[in-house]
């Protein structure tokens, strides 16, 4: 897995690359608490390079979403390949996530 993270403005973007399931957690986890715990307070996940994900993946994503959302800040995912999104479809996780095509999309609508 691998990990990409830049900033613009106050939206800060962070790729994840591979396969996000119980080999990888702690990368993904530390990445996004790291932007949490810094203050940063719009994040964008890009998941346009995310091949695989398994519920272990899907509960670092939630469990970053529930401290963004405790804070006031606010989390969006964008890029999702067919097959992650299908796993968010049928997790009922597309409920409870912002999804946007593209991480362009997903900065406007932060900035919204």
């Amino acid at each position: 897995m691998g990990i990409t993270e830049k900033a613009i403005d106050d939206i800060s973007t962070l790729g994840i690359s591979g396969r996000l399931d119980a080999k990888s957690p702690k990368t993904a986890e530390s990445a996004l608490n790291n932007l949490i715990n810094g203050g940063r307070t719009k994040i964008v996940v890009d998941l346009a390079s995310v091949e695989y994900i398994s519920s272990v993946g899907l509960r670092v994503l939630l469990a970053s979403l529930k401290k963004m959302r405790q804070t006031q800040g606010l989390m969006i995912l964008s890029s999702m390949q067919p097959f992650v999104k299908d796993v968010f479809k049928e997790a009922g996780f597309d409920r409870r996530f912002t999804v946007c095509a593209t991480p362009e999309d997903a900065r406007s609508k932060a900035r919204a």
